[in-house]
């Protein structure tokens, strides 16, 4: 991938111009006692110098200075060896303290600068001074450069002018002469006069590695970058140690686009540091040139994980992912670096083509709007941006794309999806373009089967007939033609005609399942049931998997009464092709049709939930798990669904319709509300005003409503949340007539709830009571409404109806305690005793840690005169937190009546009582016995 020219400002060039390469090493400490002196140590050491064992040269120089810690001798020379290894900080240490030593400044002043120079100690060299009769005039050239190096570094302009003036006093004929006068051109910002002035001196000392450099870095100012390699090249070859060089040649390569070459270097140098970020990120920049996507990928991902921020290796890495199919990766790396690249990079389209395969084309719209220079390359690609973003509900956002893929589409495929889209719309002008598309390809089944869809869905039959003529003629040998003309005939009630033109379809294909399919349509049509049932047989028995077959014999048995049989067959269809995703979804809907539920659940548990899952699966499975009345995992399933599609109104509606039965009124709300901020709904609209009122908001709930058309206030829904209102306003006789309207149009327990509290308050109360005995009529398994409808029971006074409403209840619900103890304490006061035990042990064991149960249960124990056992039963459900006087009331009675008449005393003495009752009781239980 090409990279982009480096580019110098005058004043960073001159600051970087003669900057060395610095690299560190650890020498090898091999020290021993020979018994030598340090004089002969250092002889030895110049031997093995000579001889160009290096490593054993070092050892003996350390061992002298061992024996003699102040020898400047063994400190110079050994400062000289780790210099032509390269060692410079080593060297920079020793040739400093040879010189503290007292080692001639002459000897080491040109040694020491060469370190310095390395290192980049450029503080440390410009301030290096010496007496420069001690020098000669090559040496103080070439220590002069070097100081004048570090100053030009230092940006001490000035002071470097003034050593150029003194340099260039100096008569020699010495290429770093020449170097001098070149930086007084860079300093004077002549670039080309400099280059001439180094390609000179190259000329002269090819083999300077000074002269190297300084010709490389010329030719970098004036942007002449394939040169500055060539010469930077030719010094890798001079001073092949020179980390610094070969890392920056690698870089200019790169970006030159010489890949190639670049890697031999940045080879070498990943084998001295395999965890260098840059190294990495270049080394995934040439295996991307070389297409070698897979280890472009894990050296882009290694740069990143050492530390390289920009935006390169995100880029290589999110191309390299693409590339390999790894989608959600590349989307990961590209999303990352999306609001760094400028618009129009080819990196965002990669994103976008990246999360539409990685099912997250509702996310693509704001990629794809900073793409203007599209060209019909890019049809699919915005059209399919488009069909996501409808499929999550964000019909604005496909608008703008939509509108972005229409000028460019050009090919009847791109016109084909163009033209389903805006018909996805309710847009007419789709069929133009689905027009156009068979125009451009008259061969093209898919478009011409699109546009008779489109046809006859908007109900221009005359148009569909005449596409089905010029089919017929077109392609003689297919019967697409002819059954398109069947339907439009069927369509126009034409039977006959319909029957006749099929029966031409299937001389020209007997055995096509679509003629087949075609006739049982027909049949439908007729109301010949049963020929539909034997043609629908017939197809099945030569294609058991067809789907339409299936759902055709599914639809057809049910009708006879037989639908268990059929939904046999397509289980084991489902059975037999586990991957056939339609036949998984027609299971899942014949298995509730015929109150499998928990058979439709299991089938829809094998469809991931993510956005590869088919749309039909997120309220088939939603639905199922309400069915089977698993509240928390449907809730889950509504969560996840909004959370993948938050723009799509039935994910919403179903979170709100079960916190609505929850009664999580609040965060419903905020779902509401928070959807409302994203698309304007109307039906979320009326949803958000009625939780307004649910949750007694009464200000927010009135405001709701106002910004509603007035044509739907009249809606039944709508009646009901006014009726809400009223009550909260406190006006019950205004309530009455939107509650009723409401409640008859749907007679749910939150709708009944609302009108009879109207009525009991505008003393209503009989009306109150015989719309609840309706409701529970119709209703009679509604628990909510009998437990409602027996509470008026007793406060009517009809103690045996309550018994007998309750009673049902708990057919219902066997382990409902509440409902378990409200009648057994209805049979105690009945004097059901027998009834009154059974049904109070039943609530007590089921919560025996509830104070209602509990007390209920101790006072049937009393009256069997199981006082211990009463006791008991108090003992274990009193607590600190029991706060009701009667119950307390009744314990300390039941203590009284054991005979604890001591703790039973300290008892009611620590009670505070505060009903005139309660107190007139503790009263009287003082007296009677006698406290």
């Amino acid at each position: 991938m090409q990279g982009s020219k480096r580019r110098f400002t005058k004043k960073s060039a001159i600051k970087a111009l003669l900057k060395l390469s610095a690299i560190s090493a650890f020498s090898i400490s091999l020290l021993a006692c020979s018994g030598k002196t340090a004089d002969e140590h250092i002889e030895q050491a110049r031997v093995f110098a000579e001889q160009g064992d290096t490593q054993a040269a070092i050892v003996e120089l350390k061992n002298a200075v061992q024996e003699n810690p102040q020898l400047a001798a063994a400190r110079f020379e050994l400062g000289k060896v780790y210099l032509s290894t390269n060692k410079y900080d080593s060297a920079e240490k020793e040739l400093s303290r040879a010189l503290e030593l007292g080692q001639p400044a002459a000897d080491v002043i040109p040694l020491l600068s060469q370190a310095y120079q390395r290192t980049g100690a450029n503080v440390a060299l410009s301030e290096l001074e010496i007496d420069e009769s001690q020098l000669t005039s090559v040496e103080r050239l070439e220590f002069g450069y070097r100081k004048l190096q570090s100053l030009v570094q230092l940006e001490k302009n000035a002071d470097a002018r003034n050593l150029i003036d003194d340099l260039l006093l100096i008569e020699s004929t010495s290429v770093y002469r020449g170097l001098v006068s070149a930086v007084q051109q860079v300093l004077n910002q002549d670039f080309p006069a400099a280059l001439e002035v180094a390609k000179t001196l190259k000329a002269q000392a090819p083999l300077n590695r000074d002269v190297l450099n300084f010709t490389a870095r010329m030719y970098i100012l004036n942007e002449q970058m394939g040169e500055a390699t060539k010469v930077y090249e030719d010094y890798i070859k001079v001073a092949p140690d020179d980390i610094e060089i070969k890392f920056g040649l690698a870089n200019i390569l790169v970006e030159q686009g010489e890949t190639e070459r670049a890697e031999v270097h940045i080879d070498d140098l990943l084998a001295i540091n395999s965890n260098n970020a840059l190294l990495n990120q270049l080394k995934g920049v040439t295996r991307a040139a070389a297409e070698d996507h897979a280890a472009a990928l894990e050296y882009s991902e290694n740069s990143i994980k050492f530390g390289r921020a920009d935006p390169t290796s995100r880029l290589i890495a999110g191309y390299s992912a693409f590339k390999l199919g790894e989608f959600e990766k590349a989307v990961g790396h590209l999303a990352f670096i999306a609001e760094f690249l400028p618009d129009n990079h080819p990196g965002l389209r990669i994103l976008a083509a990246s999360q539409l395969q990685a099912n997250m084309g509702d996310q693509t719209d704001e990629v794809l709007a900073r793409l203007d220079n599209i060209t019909a390359e890019d049809a699919s690609l915005f059209s399919r941006a488009g069909y996501e973003l409808l499929k999550a509900g964000d019909e604005e956002a496909a608008r703008t794309v939509i509108e972005q893929a229409e000028k460019i589409s050009e090919t009847a495929d791109d016109l084909t999806r163009l033209g389903i889209l805006k018909l996805s719309l309710n847009d007419v002008e789709g069929l133009l373009d689905l027009e156009q598309a068979v125009d451009k390809a008259p061969e093209s089944v898919t478009a011409k089967t699109t546009l008779a869809s489109a046809y006859l869905s908007t109900g221009q039959l005359d148009k569909a007939l005449a596409l089905a003529k010029e089919w017929q003629t077109a392609a003689a040998a297919s019967v697409d033609g002819y059954l398109l003309q069947a339907e439009v005939e069927q369509r126009q009630d034409d039977f006959v005609a319909s029957q006749s033109t099929l029966d031409k379809a299937k001389t020209l294909a007997p055995e096509s399942e679509a003629v087949q399919v075609a006739q049982i349509r027909l049949y439908l049509r007729q109301s010949k049931n049963e020929d539909a049932l034997t043609a629908t047989e017939q197809l099945l028995s030569k294609s058991p998997s067809n789907i339409v077959g299936l759902a055709s014999y599914f639809a057809l048995k049910a009708q006879k009464g037989n639908s268990a049989a059929a939904y046999e067959k397509i289980k084991a269809q489902q059975a037999a092709n586990p991957d056939n995703a339609p036949i998984r979804l027609l299971t899942a809907r014949a298995a509730i049709a015929t109150n499998n539920v928990n058979d439709a659940i299991d089938v829809l548990d094998d469809i991931n939930a993510d956005k590869s899952s088919p749309n039909q699966y997120w309220a088939l499975y939603g639905s199922a798990l309400l069915r089977a009345n698993k509240v928390n995992e449907a809730e889950t399933h509504y969560n996840k669904w909004a959370e993948l599609y938050p723009n799509q109104e039935s994910a919403v509606l179903g979170q709100l319709l079960i916190l609505d039965g929850k009664r999580e009124y609040e965060k419903a709300l905020n779902i509401a509300t928070n959807f409302l901020v994203r698309e304007n709904n109307l039906q979320v609209q009326f949803i958000q005003a009625y939780l307004y009122a649910m949750n007694n908001r009464l200000t927010e709930a009135k405001n709701a409503l106002k910004n509603i058309d007035e044509q739907y206030i009249q809606l039944p829904f709508l009646r009901g949340v006014k009726a809400r209102i009223a009550l909260l306003e406190n006006k019950p006789e205004d309530a009455i007539d939107d509650a009723k309207v409401a409640y008859d149009a749907n007679r749910n327990i939150n709708n009944l709830l609302v009108l009879t509290r109207a009525y009991d308050l505008t003393g209503k109360s009989d009306l109150s009571f015989s719309v609840i005995k309706a409701h529970s009529n119709d209703a009679p398994r509604d628990v909510r409404v009998l437990m409602l409808l027996g509470e008026r029971q007793i406060q009517k006074g009809s103690i045996v109806d309550a018994m007998s409403t309750y009673e049902q209840v708990i057919e219902i619900t066997p382990n409902n305690f509440v409902v378990l103890n409200n009648l057994a304490y209805l049979a105690m006061e009945e004097g059901q005793l027998d009834k009154a035990a059974e049904l109070s042990k039943r609530a007590y064991d089921i919560r025996p840690d509830n104070v209602a149960t509990a007390d209920t249960y101790a006072q049937v124990l009393l009256k069997q005169d199981k006082v211990e056992d009463a006791v008991d039963v108090y003992k274990r459900a009193i607590t600190d937190e029991v706060k009701n006087e009667e119950i307390l009331l009744n314990f300390v009675e039941s203590l009284l009546l054991s005979g604890n008449k001591l703790i039973a005393e300290r008892r009611l003495n620590e009670l505070s009582l505060r009903s005139p009752i309660s107190k007139d009781r503790a009263e009287q239980l003082k007296k009677d016995y006698d406290l």
